[in-house]
This record gives structure tokens, C-alpha cells and sequence, in this order.
């Protein structure tokens, strides 16, 4: 048995899938490592030591764990990527362009390819099963996300079997097909973070809900609050009120076709403590929504938002807050922002906490 030291983080079997979920998203487990059992836990090796951000990260998720290097058994040796498997089947210029990030949903895996790599989609698709053991399926994404319902362009390269799956997160398992509906892993970890923070009895506006993967969460994780879920594209809400369904949160997640805006200034107005706005393309275009269904008292908005340039991260949020200020709010503040993912060259996908409070009077 071949051993190698690796750093290994320790950890409560509870915590473990979480903690897997946060590590694979950056791309830490150690390759060509095993896992190991130590007595009620798991040590899980890592590529390297995390860094004070990580460990800040893992602490507001609520995951508890100690690090330490260590001894673990290393596994046969197999390929590990698209690039060892492509090595000697594409020239170089060509194999510099294969992605090296993807995501994979449910028993799906989804490929961004370059345009220099369109005539060998196949050949990566294939790739990317013999990687991916557990996948029968491969999509390409021809074109971005746009339109009313957040949708992009997919072909079929590789595997068979039709573009619905089943995609399981945090102990709760989501139906869906992402030809239809928006939906990324990337953003596990957020919606761990803000299931977290709701507490006992919260009512909690999901504005931008998809397929329901912020909203079932809240439900599974605080069985008393009620989620009021909300989107303006049919698949997704006949598939979130399917999920609700598979997950047994009936009663505690209730879906609402119809927009966002429209449904948080009428029939939700004044009755959240917390409204989630996963939508950072155009989140900015609802904050008076957002305002509108907080309660009188105020509340938390969770703001998804991209921004141009990491150091305009900081401006974007004050903007944001005065913006809110300018909607009535006596009080307004950031509790917090963070960087949810690179969304290209310079541009990143931003989270903010904006808490509310002291609605003047006028703007009942």
C-alpha cells in the first residue's frame, strides 16, 4: 500500500458532504487520494492549506473542522482530467483551449467549449464520460444565458438519454433539465451560507427561485419558516413544485408563478423578514421589490450582483446601499459581501447581506 503525505482536514461525518461540496467548487481534494475514516469523522486530503478566507468561509457555512498534515493511501493511478485524456489526441494549440472548469448536474456534465474546439465536441464529450464515471450525459453550451428565464443554448456531444436529471445538494435532491431552467452547483455553498443565517418562524421571499434550491434548503434546514418562491418561467416552477414534493417541505415552500416585481409589490408586500435575490444580471432592477415585501420593520436582503474589476467590489455594494437609503430606509448597512465566482476576465459574480430597517413613514 503506497502512502503520501497530503494536508488533511477532519471532520464530523454530518459536515462531510458539505465540506466535499465547498472543496470540489475550488478545486482542493487532493488527486489520486483516499479518504480515510477516523473514528466518528473523516480526514479528507487537500491540495494545500486553506487560506484565512477559505477557513472564514467554511466558519460562516458552520462547518467545523481541524487540519493537519498527514499520512493517506494513494489511489491506482488513472486519468484524472479531460487534459490527461486528450494529451495525445489533440496538438497542443488545441488542447491549451479544453476547459478545465465545468460543471456537472445530476448525471449530466455541462462543457463550455471555445470556437476552436467546436469540430471536436465529440471527442471532448467522451473525454469528459471517461472522467466523469458516473455521467451519461454531455451538453455543450452554445450560447449565454439570456432571456426572461435565464436560459441558454445546449447540444448533445456525448451520451444519450434525455436532458432531465436528478441533481442531489445538501441532502435534498432537485429535479430538473438545465435546457429548460437555470440552475449551477457553483453556488452550493451560498446557499448553505444563507440557509444559515434564517431563523425560527422567518417568512422569506425567494424572488428569483428557479427549480428551488435556495428555498427547499431554507425549508429543510428551518422547518418553521415559510418560503414564498417566486419565478416567471413555467418549467421552472412546475419543477420546483415537484422538488417540493421529493423533498416533503409541502405546506412550508409555496411556488408562485409570475414576476418578481409584480408579486413582491401585491401579494407579498410587507410580509418578509428576508428576500433572496439570486438573479445577478438584473437583481438591480428589483431592489424596490425587494423593499417592498420586507416588513415594516425591514429585514435582510441577500443581492446577487456581477461587477467589473475586483476592486470596484467594495463601490458596487455602497452604491447598492444608498440606493436603498434612497427608497426610505432610515437605516441600511452591508453585514457582509464576498466574491461567489469568476464569471470571466475581471468580472465576478458578488454576494451581499444588506440589512434594513426604520421604513420612514411615507413609504408604507
Amino acid at each position: 500500500m503506497d502512502l503520501k503525505r497530503f494536508w488533511g482536514l477532519r471532520v464530523e461525518r454530518r459536515d462531510c458532504e458539505r465540506l466535499l461540496e465547498f472543496l470540489r467548487e475550488r478545486n482542493l481534494v487532493a488527486k489520486g487520494a483516499r479518504f480515510k475514516r477516523i473514528g466518528s469523522g473523516i480526514a479528507v486530503p487537500i491540495e494545500r492549506q486553506l487560506t484565512a478566507e477559505e477557513t472564514a468561509s467554511l466558519a460562516l457555512l458552520g462547518i467545523r473542522f481541524e487540519g493537519a498534515e498527514e499520512e493517506f493511501e494513494l489511489q491506482e493511478a488513472r486519468p484524472r482530467s479531460l487534459h490527461d485524456i486528450l494529451l495525445d489526441k489533440l496538438p497542443p494549440h488545441l488542447l491549451a483551449s479544453v476547459p478545465r472548469a465545468y460543471d456537472v448536474i445530476g448525471d449530466i456534465v455541462v462543457l463550455e467549449l471555445p470556437d476552436e474546439l467546436k469540430g471536436c465536441g465529440a471527442l471532448v464529450g467522451e473525454a469528459a464520460l471517461e472522467v466523469n464515471k458516473r455521467a451519461r450525459l454531455v451538453l455543450n453550451k452554445t450560447s449565454d444565458i439570456s432571456g426572461k428565464f435565464r436560459v441558454g443554448g445546449y447540444e448533445v456531444i456525448a451520451g444519450k438519454g434525455p436532458t432531465e436529471t436528478l441533481h442531489r445538494e445538501h441532502g435534498c435532491v432537485y429535479k430538473l433539465d438545465p435546457t429548460k431552467v437555470f440552475f449551477t452547483p457553483r453556488l452550493s455553498a451560498e446557499r448553505a451560507r444563507v440557509a444559515s443565517q434564517v431563523k425560527r418562524g422567518e417568512v422569506v421571499a425567494d424572488l428569483f427561485a428557479g427549480v428551488g434550491p435556495f428555498s427547499i434548503l431554507i425549508a429543510k434546514k428551518v422547518p418553521d419558516a415559510k418560503v414564498f418562491s417566486v419565478d416567471a418561467n413555467p418549467f421552472a416552477i412546475a419543477y420546483l413544485e415537484e422538488n417540493v414534493r421529493l423533498n416533503r417541505v409541502e405546506g412550508r415552500v409555496t411556488a408562485i408563478l409570475g414576476d418578481a416585481g409584480e408579486v413582491a409589490g401585491n401579494m407579498l408586500r410587507g410580509k418578509c423578514s428576508r428576500v433572496v435575490m439570486n438573479l445577478p444580471a438584473g437583481s438591480e432592477l428589483f431592489l424596490e421589490a425587494a423593499s417592498s415585501a420586507l416588513l415594516q420593520r425591514g429585514g435582510v436582503v441577500h443581492m446577487h450582483v456581477f461587477v467589473e474589476g475586483r476592486e470596484s467590489v467594495e463601490g458596487k455594494v455602497s452604491a447598492l446601499v444608498e440606493r436603498f437609503k434612497e427608497l426610505g430606509w432610515g437605516k441600511a448597512e452591508a453585514s457582509g459581501f464576498r466574491i461567489v465566482r469568476e464569471v470571466g476576465k475581471r468580472s465576478y459574480h458578488v454576494a451581499a447581506d444588506i440589512i434594513l430597517a426604520g421604513r420612514l413613514a411615507h413609504q408604507r
